[in-house]
């Protein structure tokens, strides 16, 4: 753990240095914001209702519903040489759970990019110190309830080309590993994605779509009868953004857009036991954003996302833990500089 502090701070420190070596223009943002949710640990039913009478299981909730605050700092340095913008970039995202304190989060991100009129190109590092699920029965260890957590590394690279003036095309490729606590090493394995997208501006508004094929290879564990949380998904994304319109030609500083994004993940787990065996999970998301825009340099965002997981399996009572739906209202406050 704490060589992987090490490294991101190395990193932060060199991007900096070279940074400051290089002729260009510092800028960034800052994003505060809130949440609610009704399903803070994303419970089935059948667990919600466990929960409000007090069954041990869930002693870990201290609240099923929650309010979780956000924080993004971002920071980039655009530079040039000959033809090519060069820019380094550094990304902290927090959050925290005001009922949960459990389940806050950081992640880290570096980065660097690269590019050209016709397109662009970057590579990314990523890292997640701890992020924590929920409670289970460690039925092959302790055989207590344990806490559910883990740590990831990320490796990005994508690609942007513009084939034509108001067309964009892109390629994500992304590498992740997770290593689960000492109770769940069951579930560390490797997770890679190729992402083909599609981008395209018609007169007043803009239309997405991507299609994104994803592999997780779980690690063989040291037990007779492990579970394989092994799967291979489909995942189908599509969205419309309307472009910057006036609120009110008294105040010709202020623009406001609205969005609306899709999700969908077809998951075809691998494993043979009673969790796994022929089991599909079918993720589905949907978020209504609206933009307000005050000048160049802020902006809020107003937005509603409902997440819902459907399970078909082998094993009748899985869709009963394993099934969820989550609301969440949100807004945040950006700065630019």
């Amino acid at each position: 753990m704490k060589s992987r502090w090490l490294l991101i701070a190395v990193s932060m420190l060199a991007l900096m240095l070279s940074a400051g070596a290089l002729k260009g223009q510092f800028s960034g943002f800052v994003d505060m914001g809130a949440a609610y949710t009704d399903n803070a640990f994303q419970l089935s039913e059948f667990d919600l209702d466990r929960n409000e009478a007090g069954h041990p299981d869930l002693e870990f909730v201290d609240s099923a519903d929650d309010v979780i605050l956000s924080t993004i700092l971002y920071g980039t340095y655009r530079t040039h040489y000959r033809w090519w913008e060069i820019r380094p970039l550094l990304q902290f995202n927090g959050s925290q759970y005001l009922l949960n304190p459990d389940k806050q989060r950081v992640d880290f991100l570096a980065g660097l990019k690269v590019s050209r009129r016709l397109g662009e190109a970057g590579i990314y590092y990523g890292y997640t110190p701890e992020y924590y699920i929920r409670n289970y029965l460690d039925k092959d260890g302790s055989g207590d309830s344990e806490r559910y957590s883990y740590e990831k590394n990320l490796y990005r690279a994508d690609l942007k080309l513009k084939p034509f003036q108001k067309s964009t095309a892109s390629l994500e490729y992304r590498f992740e590993q997770y290593y689960y606590n000492k109770f769940f090493t069951e579930y560390d394995g490797d997770i890679t994605t190729w992402t083909l997208g599609w981008e395209q501006s018609f007169p007043g508004f803009y239309l997405n779509g991507s299609y994104g094929y994803r592999v997780y290879d779980a690690d063989e564990a040291d037990f007779d009868t492990p579970e394989d949380a092994s799967y291979e998904s489909n995942i189908y994304n599509a969205g419309i953004l309307i472009k910057k319109m006036d609120l009110d030609s008294r105040y010709p500083d202020i623009q406001w857009r609205p969005e609306l994004a899709l999700r969908f993940e077809n998951r075809y787990y691998q494993g043979s036991d009673d969790w796994h065996a022929a089991r599909t999970d079918n993720l589905n998301s949907t978020t209504a954003t609206l933009h307000f825009y005050f000048g160049d340099d802020w902006n809020i965002n107003l937005d509603y996302s409902y997440f819902f997981r459907n399970v078909d399996a082998a094993t009748s009572s899985v869709s009963k833990y394993k099934e969820y739906g989550e609301n969440r209202f949100g807004f945040d406050v950006r700065y630019y500089f």
